[in-house]
């Protein structure tokens, strides 16, 4: 025993400081425990990653890391159906400061959850009854339109949608059939069809977002069916139908018709395939009567071919890359999965990818050549993917296409003339060709133990930026109320800017 002692106390640091502490709710104050406890290394001015370290609470929600070395941390806390905590965070959706780490430091710090937002409301009928069992949607309030959350309204009529993130919203009853047969239509609250008609709701932290009822317009439902065929019959298969709505599934057996009952009129894509995923067959539609046609055979995937060139060239390229790829219906998104080979079978149906190339390179297209999209001209593109349509039948090829003149922005933050360490800086491009070839809307990095910051590997164009500790997410009226800087930067060049810490109001 006494020599397991000796062990343990040679191999703990003896220039090693402590953080420990403990995390409540804020609304309630009691413990949370089991919540996961992180820290993160300020990056070095030397560049050199640094390895996060967690922990996880206890039954009384305190912590405790193992002895830290010296250097400058950031100390955050996340747990499902909350929004992260984080020490020195000033605003509930901000970032946290700095905490610096010595020899003979010690640090208690407590951490606030507070629970993400939810919305709430009634589905009303003509005479302002609530009615019970009308699905409801709630979107981000921006285009392209996605579905994120969903609930149901209660036999009051009462619906609540929670475990959202901070944000603006809209919400959407979806098609319903009543008592006497009649139907509602998909109707954005208040009461409106069309997407200009719908009201803005503003969710935040630790909050319920209230009275976002919704009165349904009357319309016509549909039927939509037709027989599922594939080579080896009475072989199990799921049939999907997707509208911007929601998604339905059903089981049937192959050679056995399907049908979905009280579809409102509209655009949709019904995928169906084998359990094990070994056959499948893709159809889109316009719906707008009741129609039992709609036949699907179930054939093999299509075999995809991947091939990547350099802007300007007709001739493959040995380029290092990581594709990844996910089916995407107009409801919900599949998951990820990494395109391994350059020859692979996909579903049929739309596919949105990304691809990470080496430093000093970005990725200008991912495409089909001569290829376009079949959905309808209204559907907005998603901003941040690069998307391409997988044929039922034969094979296809899509082309990464990657250049080499990459640029870069760097710059410092400074407050009264000293660098601010450990500050995050928030990068948006303003067109979307530079998101798709990014893979988000924006980037983000935090100023290193000097104060300075670097993007490298962007598309050339026109970006703005922000150094915030008050931000967690950008949006255009974050970047117009911080009046953010525009930056240009050429191809194949480097942009410089110092920054100041902007302060919310």
């Amino acid at each position: 025993m006494l020599r397991i002692l000796v062990l343990v106390i040679a191999i703990i640091p003896l220039d090693a400081g402590t953080i420990q502490g403990v995390v409540i709710e804020h609304a309630s104050g009691r413990a949370v425990s089991r919540t996961v406890i992180r820290l993160d290394a300020v990056p070095q001015a030397d560049g050199i990653a640094r390895v996060p370290i967690s922990v996880r609470a206890g039954r009384s929600g305190q912590f405790l890391f193992p002895p830290i070395a010296p250097g400058i941390y950031i100390l955050s806390a996340n747990r499902l159906g909350y929004f992260p905590a984080a020490y020195g965070q000033r605003l509930p959706i901000g970032h946290g400061t700095p905490i610096e780490v010595t020899a003979d430091s010690s640090l208690f710090a407590e951490l606030r959850m507070r629970h993400k937002g939810a919305i709430t409301g009634r589905v009303l009928d003509e005479n302002g009854i609530g009615t019970t069992g009308v699905p409801v949607v709630t979107y981000r309030a921006k285009l392209p339109l996605r579905p994120v959350a969903s609930g149901t309204s209660d036999d009051r009529g009462v619906y609540r949608i929670h475990g959202i993130s901070p944000g603006k919203y809209w919400i959407r009853s979806g098609g319903h059939i009543l008592e006497d047969g009649t139907g509602w239509s998909p109707t954005y609250g208040p009461q409106g069809r069309e997407l200009r008609d719908a009201r803005i709701h503003r969710v935040s932290v630790d909050a319920d977002t209230a009275y976002a009822d919704v009165t349904p317009e009357p319309g016509a439902l549909f039927h939509l069916g037709g027989s599922v065929t594939c080579d080896n019959m009475f072989e199990p298969a799921s049939v999907s139908i997707s509208s911007e709505t929601g998604r339905r599934s059903m089981s049937v057996t192959c050679g056995e018709k399907y049908g979905f009952e009280g579809l409102a009129m509209g655009n949709y894509e019904v995928f169906a395939t084998l359990k094990d995923g070994r056959l499948a067959g893709f159809v889109e539609l316009t719906l707008g009567r009741n129609d039992d046609s709609v036949n699907i055979l179930l054939l093999q995937p299509p075999t995809m071919e991947f091939e990547i060139r350099r802007a300007g060239s007709n001739a493959a390229a040995n380029i290092n890359y990581k594709l990844v790829g996910r089916r995407q219906d107009l409801a919900e998104t599949e998951i990820v999965q990494e395109i391994k080979t350059p020859r692979t079978a996909l579903a049929p149906g739309h596919w949105e990818f990304r691809a990470q190339v080496p430093s000093g390179q970005y990725v200008e297209s991912i495409a089909q050549p001569f290829g376009v999209s079949r959905r309808p001209s209204k559907t907005e593109r998603s901003p941040d993917w690069f998307e391409v349509i997988v044929e039922s039948r034969g094979a296809s090829r899509i082309r990464v296409v990657v250049s080499d003149r990459a640029s870069q922005i760097s710059g410092k933050v400074m407050t009264d003339g000293k660098p601010i360490v450990g500050a995050p800086v928030f990068l948006a491009p303003v067109g979307d060709a530079a998101r798709r070839s990014l893979g988000s809307p924006y980037l983000v990095v935090l100023a290193d133990t000097t104060g300075q910051f670097r993007f490298e590997s962007l598309p050339p164009g026109d970006y703005r930026i922000l150094c915030s500790f008050d931000v967690d997410e950008l949006d255009e009226d974050l970047l117009e109320l911080s009046k953010a800087v525009v930056v240009h930067v050429e191809a194949g060049q480097t942009a410089a800017v110092d920054l100041p810490v902007w302060i919310a109001p």
